[in-house]
């Protein structure tokens, strides 16, 4: 057998959360430019807020304590 090497991937993405603190601390420090550039990733964030509201009352109780336990993890991340 040939000699297998797995290759190791670590996801450096942020998370919502991570990006709503990063928002708010350029948006306190008057980094505008910044700001601006985080416009779209904003806009994706809300647009997914309204996305999971209209289809909460379809979530199942399991998915419902999935998406409650997400919530509060990353609004730990944003101080709240």
């Amino acid at each position: 057998m040939p000699n297998e090497t797995k290759e190791l991937t670590i996801d450096m993405t942020p998370t919502w959360g991570q990006i709503g603190a990063m928002y708010v601390r350029l948006a306190e420090s008057k980094e505008v430019k910044a700001i601006r550039g985080l416009r779209s990733e904003v806009a994706r964030a809300f647009a997914a807020a309204q996305a999971l509201q209209a289809i909460h009352s379809t979530l199942t109780d399991e998915q419902s304590a999935i998406v409650a336990k997400t919530i509060t993890d990353e609004l730990t991340k944003q101080g709240y």
